[in-house]
C-alpha cells in the first residue's frame, strides 16, 4: 500500500496545527520493509522524527478512532521533545556545629 506526499501532508497538516500552531513540520516518504512517513517535527532549537506507517495514515479521516491514535502518537513525541527535567530539590538540612556535651550551638552570639 502506498500513500502519495500531498495526502499525508494533507492528513497531517490538522493534526499537527491541534497539536502546536508554532511547531514546524517536514515529511518524507520512507520506502522499504516498512513504507510510511518520516515526521520531522521542531520547535525553537529542538526537533524530533517520528515513522509513522501508511497503515496508520490510511482512513483517518473517516475513522475518529484512527485519528485519535495518529494524534496521540504525534503529540507524545511533541511532548517529549520539548519536555526539560527540572533540578531534585536537595533534602539535606544545613545544621550548625555540635558542641562538646553534645547540644547543637549556633556559631552567632546568643543571650547572657
Amino acid at each position: 500500500m502506498k500513500i502519495a506526499l500531498e495526502d499525508a501532508n494533507k492528513t497531517l497538516r490538522p493534526i499537527m496545527r491541534g497539536i502546536d500552531k508554532r511547531t514546524t513540520y517536514s515529511t518524507v516518504l520512507t520506502e522499504g520493509d516498512k513504507p510510511g512517513v518520516e515526521l520531522t517535527i521542531s520547535r525553537r532549537e529542538k526537533s524530533k522524527k517520528i515513522t509513522i506507517p501508511v497503515e496508520a495514515l490510511v482512513g483517518v479521516e473517516e475513522d475518529a478512532m484512527r485519528r485519535h491514535e495518529l494524534r496521540n502518537r504525534i503529540k507524545r513525541a511533541h511532548d517529549r521533545m520539548l519536555y526539560v527535567k527540572l533540578p531534585i530539590a536537595n533534602t539535606k538540612m544545613i545544621r550548625g556545629s555540635a558542641s562538646a556535651d553534645g547540644f547543637f550551638r549556633s556559631s552567632g552570639g546568643g543571650r547572657r
